[in-house]
């Protein structure tokens, strides 16, 4: 699928959309689409989640997640206040998303709700609870 024909398919879910070149797709959603957006894209046969990342912004943490579109690539944006720190699980649309929704938890404090295994991936199990190094208030 090109650019435009996934931007086709997922823009009554995104806020704001930019096709970056002829394969990059920029979108942002919110706390009530994405995961109706997540599964638009897998029941159009597009299941292959590269990744999930998650950057802290300050007073918010974006969690992006990552598609492999055939010809195109979509990041999928979700802006998640600290206040309210909680998110869905995707792994019953993107199985391979466990890991990567493991590491939001540990690393960021991202509260996965729904998760399958929500033990921690790697820090030891004496991290200090309410810890979370990528962090931006995080003290090395």
């Amino acid at each position: 699928m090109n650019a435009n024909e996934v931007a086709q398919l997922i823009k009554r879910y995104a806020d704001d959309m930019k096709i970056v070149g002829a394969r990059q797709v920029f979108a942002v959603t919110d706390k009530e689409r994405y995961i109706e957006a997540l599964t638009a894209l897998r029941d159009n046969d597009l299941k292959h989640l590269t990744t999930i990342t998650g950057v802290d912004r300050g007073e918010n943490i974006d969690v992006i997640y990552h598609i492999h579109c055939g010809e195109s690539l979509l990041n999928l944006k979700l802006s998640v206040p600290k206040t309210d720190l909680e998110i869905e699980t995707v792994t019953d649309i993107f199985p391979g998303a466990t890991l990567y929704e493991r590491e939001l938890i540990e690393m960021l404090g991202v509260q996965v709700k729904g998760h399958p295994d929500p033990r921690r991936l790697f820090l030891s199990d004496d991290w200090p609870a309410g810890k979370f190094p990528l962090r931006k208030e995080a003290k090395k």
